[in-house]
């Protein structure tokens, strides 16, 4: 089989590593990856950075395999280079800097090369980024700058892309785009600016905490709508929810025949009651560094988190697709913003660090941005709940929405579209068939040909950029693949 991988990060690293443990030796492929980054299988996430920037998941839960969770922390204690560092012994509890995890992938993708050619399979990387897509009745044509690949399937998997600039910034001097890689871009701040970080999610605190470990002197504000700072990731305790589980909605679909939020938060409401802790109280609006130090002295209990974390793993395919479009268009709305902190929380260590700085006066966390605008004579002006503040720099950290994919995805996506390969998802992303990633195409053209993996499905799946939710997905394309071959 001829096999097209748009994207060469993580995700495509959990992709051939599926295929390769689930094909036998009868199947044979031929696979072509288009990644125009400099950087194979890390992706943006994973880059060589600043080693404060961590992974916000503990060790022994990050792998490229679904059934192998220690995968990763098995990998990190057998290398030579970090024998005689505490790398060597760390725990499974313990967090690691995103680079080591980038490590382990380009170190697993040589590994999964390796395998692959021992088998007779070949794997060519098109150095450059895919922009145009066209069908016949028997093949996939995806065109790149100066290369023409020839597929039976192709899986898009082409990662998250950068903030989306909200307020019109880019080319003023003093606005940095892209806070990535780190590394790269925070040197360029002067030691004693005022900074301002737009975003208060994890990118946001990828900056504050950058700029904090390069020792910087000037004032730091995050700002964002609602000022929301993740949570911080609580020591993981296994749960069985008893109220919110996949029965209860079946048996509420058959009584009703729909689910609305209010019985969802209902559902919720009772999970919560069960476990001692009550939902209003949970989500009341508190000062940013209350919420923190909350959090903190939650650490060996949390139990709102650990409801949260459980049903988006349990239940989340069973309420999302119960929803309607409204209800879909609401949540998103109104309530994600307040969701996301809890299903992607910061590291305890990222969250001590914050609010020693926040209880310093160094860093401040902010709500009700309503407008930031370059200022004439050098520097910006943020209004903040009708209240007008000034900065010398901005970081763009936002990202909004589901499935943001970028620019350099988007020629691509659009020739798809274009062509009835696909189609787009009001919710963000491409729709697909949830029980094969199979990206549905346009009446008239012949289903199953393409995937997706990751963010692109976040529109049906609502949730799909963890490495975790990568390799649950990435077995189902691999299963789907390696019987096409057959």
């Amino acid at each position: 089989m001829r096999l097209a991988v748009i994207g060469g990060g993580a995700a495509a690293v959990s992709l051939l590593d599926s295929m390769l443990r689930h094909a036998g030796r009868d199947a044979a492929f031929d696979i072509t990856v288009h990644e125009g980054a400099r950087q194979l299988a890390t992706g943006r996430a994973y880059r060589p950075d600043l080693d404060c920037a961590l992974v916000n998941r503990e060790a022994g839960f990050m792998s490229v395999r679904c059934a192998e969770r220690d995968h990763f922390l098995r990998w990190l204690h057998r290398q030579p280079r970090y024998a005689a560092t505490p790398l060597a012994t760390l725990p499974p509890d313990a967090y690691v800097p995103r680079r080591v995890y980038g490590e382990y992938l380009v170190d697993h993708w040589t590994v999964c090369l390796g395998e692959a050619r021992r088998r007779g399979w070949t794997v060519t990387v098109v150095p450059e980024f895919a922009t145009v897509a066209k069908a016949s009745a028997t093949e996939v044509m995806i065109r790149g700058a100066a290369s023409l690949t020839h597929a039976d399937r192709v899986v898009l998997c082409p990662g998250s892309g950068p903030p989306a600039d909200p307020y019109g910034l880019a080319g003023a001097p003093g606005f940095h785009p892209d806070p990535y890689p780190l590394s790269v871009v925070l040197p360029e701040i002067a030691e004693d600016a005022h900074v301002m970080v737009l975003g208060t999610g994890l990118s946001g605190v990828d900056v504050a905490l950058g700029l904090l470990h390069r020792g910087h002197r000037g004032r730091i504000t995050m700002t964002s709508r609602h000022g929301l700072l993740p949570g911080v990731r609580a020591r993981h305790r296994p749960f069985t929810l008893t109220h919110l589980t996949p029965e209860a909605i079946s048996r509420h679909l058959e009584r009703s025949g729909s689910l609305g939020l209010r019985d969802t938060f209902a559902l919720l409401r009772d999970e919560l009651a069960a476990a001692g802790t009550d939902l209003a109280a949970e989500t009341a609006p508190r000062p940013a560094h209350d919420r923190l130090r909350s959090e903190l002295a939650r650490l060996d209990g949390n139990p709102y988190q650990t409801i949260a974390t459980t049903a988006l793993r349990d239940v989340r395919e069973s309420v999302w697709t119960a929803w309607g479009d409204h209800e879909k268009r609401v949540f998103l709305r109104r309530f994600h913003p307040l969701a996301k902190p809890l299903y992607n929380p910061m590291p305890p260590p990222t969250g001590r660090r914050l609010l020693a700085a926040m209880e310093s006066g160094q860093l401040t966390v902010r709500h009700g941005t309503a407008g930031v605008r370059a200022r004439a004579g050098g520097g910006f002006e943020v209004v903040h709940e009708g209240r007008a503040g000034r900065a010398d720099v901005v970081v763009d950290a936002t990202r909004t929405g589901l499935a943001t994919t970028g620019p350099r995805s988007a020629p691509l996506l659009r020739s798809l579209a274009e062509a009835g390969l696909v189609v787009r998802n009001p919710h963000g992303g491409l729709l697909i068939d949830p029980a094969t990633n199979a990206l549905r195409p346009a009446a008239g053209q012949a289903p199953g040909r393409l995937y997706a993996l990751g963010d692109l499905t976040s529109g049906d799946l609502f949730y799909a950029g963890s490495m975790y939710m990568i390799n649950v997905r990435a077995e189902l394309i691999a299963r789907e693949l390696v019987a096409a071959a057959l």
